[in-house]
């Protein structure tokens, strides 16, 4: 099938379903992937994405690449909950990735550790639809592929950006003029952009703001419509309201590091009781000892200065807050040196660090070498923190493209 020749792009428009929407450029060039309310009670970024569609719609605008919309998790969106059954932000583990694939290649349940189906969660469906989605849109793929992860916070915040610290993925987050924040993927298992790593997609997380505030729209439409100029799917200053787009966001977060890192993740239960205490702000500054919270146990307190990071203000979830501090601008400088000059081959060279047995991609770390001495910097030559059994295993970063994932079976 011929492409059109014509200048005008081809428009797809969305359903109540998966996708928001999807707009095709008539000249090849890069996919961009957006998905909106992955956790069901942020449902700003589907509004923003239902924004943007309609301009390029109405306006018919010259893209070069495709844009593409989805919605994340459709159960939980429709109940006004973060998930129905389990986060849906937490289940993407390489072995519940391949189940679910090879469910979706044989046309069945995907099996669970013990070969038996999955049954009994609704984000299991939300996650199978969601990656037959993914690859569909790969097969299409005409470019590079980006990921957008749209997210908003239940405590009032200044926007900024989360990312799997790749030398890629920090290129994407810094053409937003808000912080970035690294390490937090280190403290979660099984966050969704874990799995675009994996395939060498470039990607991260746009948090916008307070779930429920019309601010958190604007942030994501200003986001999306900025990426879009700047991987060149289209003209510079082409969107309605281009010329101070820029600056505006910039304003959002004003007076905020450019780079900060996350030092501490205090993890709740429903059994704790926490109950994060009114009035505070994402990135308020907070000082060694302060009393944050309360759960059955008592007062919590943070055990160092920093910035509270994702204080809790929601029922659901199982990150009481964080806590983050400025990163040097500098340290992004120094790793992106050593990364590309192929460093850290060197690793096992530091006095506690020993190569992994089985895993050319990871090292050992000795009991008296894990220290963020250390840590920092194996953190600079790209390797995350894993704990296995036996001790803290520390795994580099996929920096380069990934493997083609299998597309799904097609409809007989």
């Amino acid at each position: 099938m011929k492409r059109p020749t014509s200048s005008m792009a081809i428009e797809e428009p969305g359903d109540q379903g998966r996708r928001i929407g999807a707009y095709r450029g008539t000249e090849p060039g890069p996919l961009v992937i957006c998905i909106a309310s992955l956790h069901g009670n942020e449902p700003a970024g589907i509004e923003a994405l239902e924004r943007v569609m309609g301009v390029l719609s109405e306006s018919r605008l010259r893209m070069c690449g495709d844009l593409v919309g989805l919605r994340g998790n459709l159960q939980a969106h429709t109940a006004g909950t973060r998930f129905i059954d389990e986060d849906l932000n937490r289940v993407w583990q390489h072995d519940r990735v391949d189940a679910v694939l090879e469910s979706l290649r044989g046309g069945g349940s995907a099996p669970d550790g013990d070969g038996a189906p999955m049954v009994g969660s609704a984000e299991l469906a939300e996650q199978r639809d969601l990656l037959a989605a993914f690859q569909s849109e790969h097969r299409r793929a005409r470019g590079p592929i980006h990921v957008l992860d749209l997210h908003t916070t239940s405590s009032e915040s200044a926007p900024f950006t989360t990312l799997g610290d790749t030398l890629r993925n920090r290129a994407l987050a810094l053409r937003l003029p808000v912080p970035v924040v690294l390490g937090l993927e280190e403290q979660i298992d099984g966050a969704m952009l874990h799995y675009f790593d994996r395939l060498g997609w470039a990607n991260i997380g746009i948090e916008a703001g307070q779930h429920r505030a019309a601010s958190s729209i604007d942030v994501h439409e200003e986001a999306v419509w900025i990426l879009l100029e700047a991987l060149g799917l289209i003209e510079e200053a082409s969107a309605p309201r281009g010329e101070n787009r820029r600056a505006r966001l910039a304003r959002r977060a004003e007076g905020l590091p450019r780079v900060l890192d996350v030092r501490y993740r205090h993890v709740v239960s429903e059994e704790d009781g926490f109950r994060m205490h009114p009035g505070f702000t994402n990135f308020d500054l907070v000082e060694a000892g302060q009393e944050l919270a309360v759960d059955r146990r008592g007062p919590v307190q943070t055990a160092f200065a920093g910035r509270v990071f994702l204080p809790l203000y929601q029922r659901q979830g199982d990150d009481g807050f964080f806590i983050v501090r400025q990163r040097a601008r500098v340290w992004l400088t120094v790793s992106r040196v050593l990364r590309t000059a192929g460093a850290d081959r060197m690793a096992a060279w530091i006095p506690g660090v020993s190569p992994h047995p089985e895993r050319s991609d990871a090292v050992i770390l000795a009991r008296w070498a894990r220290n963020r001495y250390v840590i920092g910097y194996l953190h600079l030559l790209g390797f995350i923190a894993r704990s296995e059994s036996g001790g803290r295993v520390m795994v580099r970063r996929q920096e380069g493209p990934g493997p083609r994932p299998e597309p799904p079976p097609r409809a007989s």
